[in-house]
């Protein structure tokens, strides 16, 4: 699986950064992502051989406020 940041959402795709790649901008259709990824997010996706999203997970979700405790997977 690859980590992406989701950066925004634009008309009917989310735009994602890839993380190891910065710069590298990759879109999708949102309809997988809106339900509960935020901009901001940290995902890891998996695609298929005909690249469709197969599975995504958030790895961290974005903090509100720098005091705000870790979420999810962040730290571990």
């Amino acid at each position: 699986m690859n980590t992406y940041t989701l950066d925004r959402y634009e008309g009917m795709h989310a735009i994602l950064i890839e993380t190891e790649r910065v710069g590298n901008e990759l879109m999708v259709f949102k309809e997988r992502l809106i339900e509960f990824a935020q901009p901001g997010d940290i995902l890891a996706i998996d695609f298929d051989h005909m690249g469709n999203l197969r599975h995504v997970e958030i790895v961290s979700k974005q903090r509100k406020h720098k005091d705000e405790p870790l979420t999810d997977l962040e730290g571990v």
